[in-house]
């Protein structure tokens, strides 16, 4: 089977329970790094070696952790799209495995991460048990949010179950997850998920899966996601986009029963807008013979569109044959060959390179802080009268200059602690100028239609307005996260760019829900009960026939009964026809009413999801920068002191312990310049420049990691 590019043991992984119990999503699983350590890796392990021989605990830390990174380089690829377009048939047929559930009815309901493991594992993440009366039922009217007494606590739970067991509780009807409109529940727990979502335990919130495969273990890990319908007028569009942002890439699935829609477009140009990867699969190509037509017209979409896709036309029932039956010919006519090779050599390896460049920075910049501290000595060893006293002054600055880096007063906090507030009232301005806007705009729409026969439109619609509200603010936090981040950095480096070049001058050689709902029930009359309000209405006009014949006849005038007669008739009429176009009138105001507030209430608790959302992010922008910052001005402090110590040390040497320390120095320093050529990073050559890069990969990464 390798010989077709696919994984060994195709097999249906059978039922198995995880090693250790982690989070289904965003965390992926471990696996060890494909063909042994790499020369990253090797690299990592010399220079951290050399940093425990130095006596420098905070070194080993920085490079233990991007270690870590490199061990795991996992390249996410959501798959996503419009539900029952085949997406986790094509997981399936991609591993040569069962690990998504493929029933002809069912959804897939949560997010689930398929990733490497030795053994097949699969572990659930269950949601905190709701309390009874968190959410009302689909038809009911909206409620007051319970209190928060009343409302469960509990955390959420991690459960190992079989594979074959995870594809029942991930899965169920399109509709299951669904709340009213006007909901004030803060969850969506939904009935009726499948087995065991609706229990005691909690409904299931998201998946992680672990087979043994090649393609997982050179470290790719795949998201499926739930099913949408109608792009961004689906309730799970905006949780899907916002995985995807976060994503090497995203495989977006169609299928060739038809060209792309107009909401599959909107969805695709959405994520290329957000700054996505997106590849497109064209599923079921063998069983549609017009396939190719499809895929060029799909083709000619994008073109037009301005979207520059790479397109994988796929066959899944001829991948599970061309495997069983090892057949690479009908392996290759199944389109899936292509794609595990796009996604080894333009994802995978891409990713794994471009953390491998920051590791060798983050060496060299190790190296270099090793090297410096040996040379200050060296030099002061070599000539101790010659410019002693100022190299001590210079070394004494750079201590000061850079202790007053970690203090309260340093500029760079000083920017952070204002820079951040203001970052976040523009923030919570923005969100609230939208959500005003987006109130206005539902009143508009619903004032101008009839929601007992338009709601699934104007539902549709506010899903659309809501996601687009909640991607249009999570785009502002990463642009002001991305400012706060640069602003911060210059003020920091511009600090610490003196100490550097202090430290420099003693050396004399160069050196990253809303949820779903349901439609309301309208109360509308039936034809019996229209007729029943006309007559009531044309009870005046008999008043009026009865009325006049009785007047008629007081006055002795009975002949005029027949000419009142039919002028009672057509009042009787008209008030009829009155009364039946006011009960309607009243109707429709009372069913735009009743819409007006279930999507007052909606609106306000996405407004409160995404600001609690905003919030967090923002603080762990906050908190990630603050940290790293705190980070390298520490370890910028330590190196000012360590400098000095040398030079002072070196300073009380005899000249016979001069000689022999000196020896010892050197071969220190030619076994660490050994080690920076083979860095082979960047600025290698020119260790300040390998800081630089270090240093910015580090900033650069907290930054956008905490603002996505």
């Amino acid at each position: 089977m390798t010989g077709l590019g696919a994984d060994s043991n195709p097999a249906r992984p059978a039922s198995a329970r995880p090693a250790s119990a982690r989070p289904a999503h965003p965390a992926h699983p471990a696996h060890p790094a494909a063909g042994g350590p790499s020369a990253a890796i090797r690299l990592l392990d010399a220079v951290a070696a050399e940093a425990g021989r130095r006596g420098r605990p905070d070194l080993q830390v920085r490079l233990a952790r991007e270690r870590g990174r490199l061990v795991t380089p996992d390249a996410l690829v959501v798959v996503a799209g419009e539900f029952k377009k085949g997406k986790g048939t094509l997981v399936n047929a991609l591993l040569g495995a069962a690990v998504c559930g493929t029933d002809p009815i069912s959804t897939t309901l949560v997010p689930t991460v398929v990733g490497y493991a030795p053994h097949p594992a699969a572990t659930v993440r269950r949601a905190a048990r709701s309390s009874p009366g968190d959410a009302p039922t689909g038809g009911s009217p909206p409620t007051a949010a319970p209190p928060a007494e009343a409302r469960s606590v509990e955390e959420p739970s991690l459960e190992a179950v079989s594979i074959e067991a995870l594809h029942d509780l991930v899965q169920g009807p399109p509709a299951a997850t669904r709340l009213a409109i006007g909901s004030s529940s803060g969850t969506g727990t939904g009935t009726g998920l499948g087995t065991g979502l609706g229990s005691d335990t909690g409904p299931v919130s998201s998946a992680q899966v672990g087979v043994p495969r090649q393609l997982l273990a050179q470290g790719l890990t795949l998201l499926d996601t739930p099913g949408l319908n109608g792009g961004l007028a689906d309730g799970h569009a905006a949780a899907t986009l916002d995985a995807a942002v976060s994503a090497d890439a995203v495989l977006f699935v169609s299928d060739a029963g038809q060209e792309l829609t107009a909401p599959e477009l909107d969805l695709i140009r959405r994520l290329v807008r957000q700054g996505a990867t997106v590849l497109l699969a064209i599923t079921k190509i063998d069983a549609c013979p017009h396939w190719r037509r499809v895929v060029a017209a799909n083709r000619e979409h994008l073109r037009r569109a301005g979207l520059d896709l790479t397109v994988f036309p796929l066959g899944a029932p001829l991948r599970l044959r061309a495997l069983r039956d090892h057949r690479p010919d009908l392996d290759t006519e199944s389109g899936y060959p292509a794609l595990v090779t796009h996604l080894r050599h333009e994802i995978v390896a891409p990713r794994r390179a471009r953390l491998e460049r920051l590791a060798r920075a983050t060496a060299a910049d190790a190296l270099r802080q090793l090297l410096t501290e040996l040379e200050t000595e060296r030099t002061a060893l070599a000539d101790p009268r010659h410019d002693a006293g100022d190299r001590a002054t210079g070394l004494a600055a750079a201590v000061r200059d850079a202790s007053r880096m970690g203090e309260p007063a340093a500029v760079w906090r000083q920017e952070l602690s204002q820079q951040y507030p203001e970052m976040t009232l523009r923030c919570r301005d923005g969100l609230a100028a939208s959500i005003r806007t987006l109130h206005a705009r539902a009143e508009e729409k619903i004032t101008a239609s009839d929601p007992s026969e338009q709601w699934d439109e104007l539902r549709s619609w506010l899903f659309q307005a809501v996601n687009e509200t909640l991607l249009d603010h999570r785009q502002q936090i990463r642009s002001e996260g991305t400012t706060l981040v640069d602003t911060v950095t210059q003020a920091f480096e511009a600090a610490a760019g003196p100490v550097r070049e202090l430290l420099a001058t003693a050396v004399d050689r160069p050196l990253p829900t809303v949820e779903d709902v349901r439609g309301l029930e309208f109360t509308q009359s039936t034809g019996f009960d229209l007729l029943a309000q006309g007559a009531r209405g044309g009870s005046v006009g008999m008043v009026i026939v009865s009325a006049g014949g009785a007047l008629a006849s007081i006055a002795g005038l009975a002949a005029l009964t027949t000419v009142l007669a039919p002028v009672g008739i057509g009042a009787l009429v008209m008030l009829g026809r009155r009364t039946i176009a006011s009960v309607r009138a009243n109707e429709r105001r009372a069913h735009q009413a009743h819409a007006k507030e279930a999507a007052r209430q909606y609106i306000e608790q996405a407004g409160r999801i995404i600001a609690q959302d905003a919030t967090v992010v923002c603080e762990q922008l906050r908190v990630s920068l603050h940290q790293a910052l705190t980070g390298l001005a520490t370890e910028l402090t330590t190196e000012a002191r360590r400098n000095l110590a040398a030079a002072e040390r070196a300073g009380r040497e005899t000249e016979e312990s001069r000689q022999a320390r000196l020896a010892v120095l050197d071969r220190d320093i030619a076994r660490l310049r050994a080690v920076t050529e083979a860095a082979g990073a960047p600025g290698a050559g020119d260790p300040a420049g390998a800081a630089r890069a270090a240093r910015a990969g580090r900033t650069g990464r907290a930054g956008r990691g905490a603002a996505r």
